[in-house]
């Protein structure tokens, strides 16, 4: 299973917004070891609840720290958060319905990963340049 270490390519520079990073991916890789152990669908229950804190808190600070420094990519942030919430929304679903099942933690890990390498390197970087001018 893939996992992450945190190193520099992943900050934004900004410390608020790394160190919930870093927590998001710590999570991530306990999801990872626990699908190789075979206990992903017991581990898919604590991701999902984790998840559903981390985005409102997260995407909460993230969206007020873009809007603050009148980031260009605010409102693309904001709709990729929105759509976070919606794939993750629907694989509460998905293991509400199949008994926790080691398919629906495959597919969380498969979508957290994406986002991991998607939306920190190509949008959230973009925030923290900002971020970082506008302080400058």
């Amino acid at each position: 299973m893939q996992t992450f270490t945190w190193n520099e390519s992943l900050s934004t520079g900004v410390p608020s917004i790394d160190a919930q990073h870093k927590e998001l991916i710590a999570t991530f890789n306990d999801l990872s070891a626990s699908i190789e152990q075979g206990k992903g669908g017991s581990a898919i229950k604590k991701l999902l609840v984790f998840l559903k804190y981390y985005a409102e808190w997260h995407f909460d600070h993230e969206e007020k720290c873009a809007a603050k420094h009148q980031c260009a990519i605010a409102e693309t942030n904001a709709a990729a958060h929105a759509k976070f919430i919606q794939i993750f929304t629907d694989l509460q679903t998905k293991y509400r319905e199949s008994d926790a099942s080691e398919e629906v933690a495959r597919q969380a890990h498969a979508a957290l990963s994406d986002w991991l390498v998607s939306h920190i390197m190509k949008i959230d970087k973009q925030i923290g340049a900002c971020v970082r001018a506008a302080n400058a």
